[in-house]
């Protein structure tokens, strides 16, 4: 009885965690806004004790901020903080890409492969009840596709780094809300990154690769002036 208690708890925090995480990185709360846990617990319909353990966590992953005295709240995102999660985005994932293309093997291949089939195949947004929103599965695929360009790289605390800084820059994706024409120019830069990888060109991959986040953050960083302008 402890033991199925127990993996019930788990389970409970572990859904929570996911929850949360999804709304930060959808920008659900606005940058620096406290996450309160009574407002949390009846948002997600759970107890005190799940909760506390999703926001530890996403604390370690630098999505929730802890303070001895404010408690839990969203980071101050901004140019300063996108700037530098930008820098070192294409720092770690460049070593990653790089280790994963001299360690190349035919699973790692037919993995990356698969993960961007899948991507190709699926539309960045859809069309309900005449409003535009983002595709649920897209989200799904542009997280392993990216995952799967370093997934061969031989270090597991390496990919667990990158993809934590994926999820905070999807922060920054949301919220820039790129138009329709430079959408079309991101699907067309995941075609030339994979080509490059598979053809095993470490200097082109890792040249697209950057150019590829760069552009996100200036993306995001225009639509920071654009809001600062209207302020």
């Amino acid at each position: 009885m402890y033991q199925a208690d127990e993996t019930t708890g788990t389970t409970i925090a572990y859904l929570t965690y996911d929850r949360l995480r999804n709304d930060i990185v959808n920008a659900c709360f606005a940058p620096g806004q406290k996450l309160r846990t009574r407002s949390l617990c009846e948002r997600y319909s759970v107890g005190l004790a799940p909760l506390r353990e999703a926001l530890t966590r996403l604390s370690r992953e630098g999505l929730v901020v802890q303070s001895d005295r404010q408690g839990f709240s969203v980071p101050k995102f901004g140019e300063k903080h996108l700037e530098e999660l930008t820098r070192t985005r294409i720092w770690l994932n460049s070593i990653a890409l790089r280790a994963s293309i001299e360690y190349a093997d035919s699973d790692w291949k037919e993995n990356l492969i698969l993960a961007y089939h899948r991507l190709s195949q699926l539309p960045r947004y859809i069309e309900i009840e005449g409003e535009t929103r983002t595709n649920e599965h897209w989200e799904v695929a542009h997280n392993r596709f990216h995952k799967a360009l370093i997934s061969g790289c031989r270090s597991g605390l390496l990919i667990d780094y990158c993809c934590q800084m994926f999820e905070a820059a999807n922060y920054y994706r949301h919220y820039s809300r790129i138009s329709r024409t430079r959408r079309k120019a991101r699907e067309t830069e995941h075609d030339k990154i994979f080509k490059a990888v598979i053809a095993q060109d470490a200097d082109a991959a890792e040249r697209l690769l950057s150019s590829h986040f760069a552009s996100t953050a200036n993306n995001v960083l225009e639509r920071m002036a654009l809001d600062q302008k209207s302020d």
